[in-house]
């Protein structure tokens, strides 16, 4: 017995080997061929109804035992029925060709092979050559019972097997004609729809015609996956088309894929612009219009792409809304303020730098800029008619901003402001909601969402004297929490970020709390008392005055806090509240007294 051929374990078995061989001898012009012999040893001693049996057995020829109808000649009906379970039960059982003699020729070529191998390679075809996650060389060894050798030399013998199959059809011209005409990128139904005989079933196997091909990587290979067929591979035409296309990309990473771009016609591109557009999606690019964008890491490359297709200035949500990674405006307006290849045009606007447009500022810059290019001074109408023109802000904020520092408006015409009138002089005893405590000024405030998300807020103008900062000036305070910065660049100061306070002191969107800015340089963040529901109570917490149970102390604390004589009336108390603009806390003091 050879080696790599598993012993015949019951009858069963060995009727069905005997099918699978006269049938396949028929196919293949052994009609009528004998295909047993019976050991003479055997006949020689055997008695005359056995010789007859013997020699009835070495006269059947392929075509009496191939033929289902003549099985009864020799086989009981009980052997018929373990024959046609065995048929159903082998997943490597010959298949009943039903319609085979009407399919191409090609696929009658394959299924009269495949009606010849045995259930070991039928295994090896299942398993290895067509399996998507195959066994190895070792498992099938040891499921057949023959080395990993003989499993990848019997391999081996039926890929060449079904190679020159395939190869004698011309099926392989049909692929080449398909690449040659169609290119070697196309929508795997458009492959289909040019060669039907691609998705033809091979019998037995039971899997269409391009799996087999495909996995016999016969030439020229090809690769069928998520809708798309390529060639050698969709990794390889992925590769071709990215190094194609950037090699023709322009400054801003963009080429044009439409009708008259190089690349439509070529032999590795589907002709078809839309299909084309779809394979580009795949691999991973941005398409906009007839435009590829080959190159966008970044948000900012993306940008100057977009605005190069599109040709005109686009507002920030414009940009967000096209940018498929769907990027916020505000990280859009963080990373375009640092790319020198974009600029802002107008208010909402951003274009890009070789268009040559005047880049917009901020309202301010804009007033500066017009009092450069003039001399130092500008007609405030013409002033605001150029600016409003150009960045589509309200004339109401052109001559607000023209009436404050660093500027100044009189008689009509805008100047900048002296140096005397960059220093803040107010006074902040007069400033709602700021309190002088010990060695401390305390301005109570209320946390909202934006304190919380890190945003920076509004500070009264009198913080700018209390902390010596000129106009467009700074000032860096310590904190238990790190350094806090306070600067002055618009029309009132500015206290930066407070977010990082939130976890550590345990703070809470709508409580009140002081901001401590200590004579010292220090700043901190102080919670206000709550309130009680008592009167001159409530009045002492909301002025940073601690608490008192003697209503002339109470009345003198707050009047210290607010910069009046320690003997001040409750009626003076309550009339510089009002003036400074602390009606809720005069209201209290009012209804104590």
């Amino acid at each position: 017995m050879v080696d790599d051929v598993m012993a015949i374990t019951n009858f069963n078995d060995f009727c069905a080997d005997l099918v699978n061989v006269a049938q396949w001898a028929k196919a293949n012009g052994f009609d009528h061929t004998t295909l047993v012999t019976v050991n003479a040893d055997v006949a020689e001693r055997a008695p005359q109804e056995i010789r007859d049996a013997i020699s009835r057995i070495n006269l059947a020829t392929t075509d009496v035992i191939a033929d289902p109808d003549d099985y009864s000649n020799f086989l009981s009906e009980e052997d018929l029925e373990a024959i046609d379970d065995l048929s159903s039960d082998d997943p490597y059982a010959i298949d009943d060709g039903t319609g085979i003699d009407d399919g191409p020729e090609v696929i009658r070529s394959l299924y009269t092979f495949l009606c010849s191998c045995d259930q070991r390679r039928m295994a090896i075809l299942s398993s290895r050559v067509l399996a998507d996650d195959p066994k190895t060389l070792d498992e099938m060894g040891k499921e057949q019972g023959v080395t990993r050798e003989r499993i990848r030399q019997l391999e081996k013998e039926l890929k060449t097997q079904l190679t020159s199959i395939i190869a004698d059809s011309d099926t392989m011209t049909q692929l080449r004609d398909l690449f040659r005409q169609e290119g070697e990128i196309l929508p795997q139904d458009k492959a289909f729809q040019h060669m039907p005989l691609l998705v033809e079933n091979v019998p037995i196997v039971d899997v269409p015609l391009w799996r087999l091909v495909q996995e016999l990587e016969m030439e020229p290979r090809f690769e069928i996956a998520d809708g798309w067929m390529a060639a050698p591979s969709i990794d390889d035409a992925k590769h071709f088309v990215n190094e194609t296309l950037g090699a023709d990309a322009n400054e801003f990473g963009v080429v044009r894929i439409g009708g008259n771009a190089s690349h439509a016609q070529s032999d590795h591109i589907d002709d078809s612009a839309r299909n084309l557009q779809l394979w580009l999606r795949y691999c991973g690019m941005t398409v906009v219009d007839d435009f590829a964008f080959i190159s966008c890491r970044s948000v900012e490359d993306f940008t100057a792409a977009l605005l190069y297709v599109k040709d005109r200035p686009l507002t920030l949500e414009e940009i967000a809304n096209a940018d498929p990674r769907r990027r916020n405006v505000s990280s859009l307006r963080n990373a375009l303020a640092k790319d020198d290849r974009v600029i802002r045009v107008s208010k909402d606007k951003y274009g890009l730098s070789v268009w040559g447009m005047p880049e917009y500022s901020t309202i301010r810059g804009e007033i500066q800029r017009i009092l450069d290019r003039n001399g130092g001074s500008a007609d405030l109408d013409d002033l605001v008619r150029e600016i409003a023109g150009r960045s589509g802000a309200s004339e109401k904020s052109i001559i607000s901003y023209a009436s404050i520092l660093p500027f100044q408006t009189a008689r009509g015409v805008v100047t900048r402001a002296g140096d005397e009138r960059m220093k803040a002089d107010n006074d902040p005893y007069m400033a709602a909601r700021l309190f002088r405590h010990h060695d401390a000024w305390m301005l109570r405030i209320t946390l909202t969402k934006d304190h919380q998300r890190g945003s920076g807020s509004i500070l009264p103008l009198a913080m700018a004297n209390v902390l010596g900062i000129d106009f467009q000036g700074e000032r860096v305070l310590r904190s238990p929490l790190g350094d806090q910065h306070v600067y002055w660049n618009g029309m009132s100061p500015s206290l930066g970020t407070i977010k990082r306070f939130f976890g550590p002191y345990g703070l809470l969107v709508g409580r009140q709390v002081f901001l401590r800015f200590g004579d010292d340089g220090t700043f901190d963040i102080v919670p206000m008392t709550m309130p009680t529901g008592i009167p001159l109570h409530d009045a002492l917490a909301m002025s940073a005055c601690g608490d008192s149970v003697d209503p002339t102390d109470a009345i003198t604390a707050i009047a210290h806090a607010i910069g009046l004589a320690d003997d001040s009336t409750t009626d003076t108390v309550i009339a510089r509240l009002r003036k400074r603009g602390d009606d809720d806390i005069a209201d209290l003091v009012d209804s104590a007294v």
